[in-house]
């Protein structure tokens, strides 16, 4: 054994002195409750350099000494703590990595700490560490230590009478563990085309964490080891000691180095147009209704806060926008922008999603060894950040029918061959889609040139229609920017000097990093109304609103034959709009909801109204605040 491992007796002695109320505590809850030390790499390291460094590269051997100093650590009590694990977490930087992202050559053998996304995991399930295997010839009991995993070791005779086979196992006298197998994965905002992964086995009472649970974020302290597939090329694999899940989405951004700028647009006049100035500088906007889409991303990715009432009953805060228009408009590079922006997502197409679908299942793969698992789909693993889908029209009509439920209570459910689980989907949702057809008829109505039924599209607070432009002006102005840009970008390949013109035709006032630092910042915030008057000013809105139906539908309805729009204004529309204003709020780091929240986001509902074919009584709501929109322009 090295040098640098102290006897058990030292290190039982600084355990005694630097970690005794742990001890005591382990001592009061062990067994039944609990089997786990946990230590700090860092103080095992102030205590003595050189057997922290040997833990890292000689983890079994280390962790035994550990183990065996808790086993005869003096204590109060007369207890034998023979079962006691010590788990070791908060590695050194040196030693962290994201998944996929370190040679497994220079790690193999030694404790790593891997921070991934759990994509599936098997239940939990007996395995069998040491085989109590009975003679069935002369009734002999041979005991053998089994592998980590694989197939199960049997002896290759018998101690007694010396014959080979023939044996059976023995379930009393053999010594069993729990165990459970996860699948780590790099979190798909950071992934680089295919997304690295690595499977982590675990025994023991860390198993059937809530925290392990498909869609879940952790760092993962374990020992990395190979797996050898018959081939000179060998898997890898980590034995599982420790995990810790990763704060929420956005505290695990580091804001902090953008304290400037986050000063700078926070006390400028106009934040929100900062921010929407910085988003999507390669999308081409033709004027302001394709302005209000990207103000409304903006909003989106800023979000409300959730919050649970009295009765129990939760809010969500998270707005869900569906993009509906024709190709070749933007929508992707809009989808696109969204995704690198936000500090925590997962991106996915309608007909590219996986076996787990935009929200989860329960699989049966080579991951289980044919046994059932569950996968964490899109909206799972971009639990507390944004799920960004494509062309969702093209989606599984499976998906979509439980799509419909995960939206509004922001949990998915799965039930299959009597397996079921219960998965966070706290998420805002970003899709977008083409009509039916491929292009929309100015001569047909908004539902029949839309897939989705009634039900689901009453989920997303917005629908903004993007339609293809033919008008001479606009066309031409989009045509010039798109030149502009393409130069400018071609002269920062060759590294000359950009003027500021051309610096602002391939980017915005803020880097993408600096605008996800700001939204880390802002989603900090939680935004209320104080003030009476902006109570009224949403209740009135919504009253006038639902009971100014155009003219068309009016009579209709008064004759019980109502064929208007596919989506009658509800409470819903009511509570889309509270979310955006305390969206508004947060872009000025505000925490109270101001009158000018409301009206900011007043015209987004009532185009998202109109594109569906709820026209409202002023065209006007189609611009900017400063910027009315001639009707011609939307079509009314």
């Amino acid at each position: 054994m090295s040098s640098a491992i102290p006897s058990p007796d030292r290190v039982a002695r600084w355990l005694r002195r630097e970690c005794g109320d742990r001890l005591a505590t382990l001592a009061q809850q062990y067994p039944r409750e609990s089997r786990t030390l946990e230590l700090d790499w860092h103080e095992l390291a102030r205590w003595n350099d050189r057997f922290a460094d040997e833990l890292l590269s000689n983890p079994d051997d280390c962790l035994d000494v550990v183990e065996e100093a808790v086993r005869v650590v003096d204590l109060p009590v007369d207890l034998s703590m023979a079962r006691a694990t010590v788990r070791i977490e908060n590695l050194p930087e040196s030693s962290t990595f994201t998944v996929g992202e370190f040679s497994p050559t220079d790690r193999v053998g030694t404790l790593v700490a891997l921070e991934g996304q759990v994509t599936q995991r098997t239940e939990v399930k007996p395995k069998v560490v040491e085989g109590a295997f009975e003679c069935r010839r002369c009734g002999t009991t041979t005991y053998l230590p089994q592998p980590p995993y694989g197939p199960i070791r049997t002896p290759d005779e018998c101690q007694g009478c010396e014959q080979s086979g023939n044996f059976q196992l023995l379930d009393g006298e053999s010594r069993w563990t729990d165990y459970q197998k996860i699948r780590l994965q790099q979190p798909p905002e950071e992934a680089k085309g295919d997304t690295e992964h690595i499977d982590v086995h675990w025994e023991d009472d860390i198993t059937g964490g809530g925290d392990l649970e498909s869609g879940g974020r952790v760092t993962v302290v374990g020992t990395l080891a190979t797996v050898w597939t018959g081939e000179v090329v060998f898997d890898t694999t980590v034995h599982g000691n420790q995990y810790v899940p990763e704060g929420e989405a956005f505290e695990d951004f580091q804001a902090d180095r953008f304290d400037r700028v986050v000063e700078d647009v926070s006390t400028s006049s106009d934040p929100l147009g900062r921010l929407c100035a910085s988003f999507a500088p390669n999308f081409e906007a033709a004027g302001p209704r394709d302005r209000q889409v990207i103000e409304a991303i903006v909003l989106q990715m800023l979000g409300g806060w959730a919050r649970t009432g009295p009765d129990g009953r939760r809010h969500r805060g998270d707005s869900h926008i569906y993009l509906l228009g024709d190709p070749g408009v933007g929508k992707s590079v809009l989808l696109n922008a969204a995704f690198e922006v936000a500090p925590r997502g997962a991106m996915t197409d309608g007909t590219g999603a996986s076996e787990a679908g935009l929200t989860a299942a329960i699989v049966q793969n080579d991951f289980s060894d044919a046994q059932w698992s569950i996968a964490a789909g899109t909206l799972v693993r971009a639990n507390g950040g944004l799920a960004v889908v494509d062309e969702l029209d093209k989606g599984d009509t499976s998906d979509l029918d439980a799509l419909h439920t995960a939206l509004e209570s922001q949990t998915v459910h799965v039930d299959k061959a009597g397996k079921n689980a219960t998965l966070p989907a706290e998420t805002a949702l970003l899709a977008a889609g083409n009509p039916t057809g491929g292009h929309f008829d100015p001569t047909s109505d908004f539902a029949d040139q839309v897939d989705f039924q009634s039900p689901l599209l009453s989920r997303f607070d917005l629908i903004l229609r993007m339609q293809a432009r033919e008008d001479y002006d606009l066309i031409l102005q989009v045509a010039e920017s798109m030149t502009r840009a393409r130069r400018a970008a071609a002269k920062y390949e060759h590294g000359e000097t950009l003027t500021e013109a051309e610096q602002g035709a391939i980017a915005g006032d803020l880097t993408t990093e600096e605008l996800s630092a700001y939204i880390a910042r802002a989603k900090e915030v939680e935004p209320r109304v104080r003030s009476e008057a902006v109570t009224e000013e949403v209740a009135q809105w919504f009253a006038e609103t639902k009971t100014s139906l155009p003219e068309r539908y009016q009579s209709a309805m008064g004759d019980g034959e109502y064929d208007g729009p596919p989506l009658p204004i509800t409470a819903r529309k009511q509570v889309a709009l509270e979310r955006l204003a305390e969206a508004s709020a947060r872009a000025r780091l505000d925490d109270t909801v101001r009158m000018e929240d409301i009206e900011r986001v007043k015209p987004l509902i009532e185009r998202s109204l109109a594109d569906i074919g709820i026209a409202p009584k002023d065209a006007s709501a189609f611009g900017s605040r400063t910027e009315p929109v001639d009707p011609g322009e939307i079509g009314l």
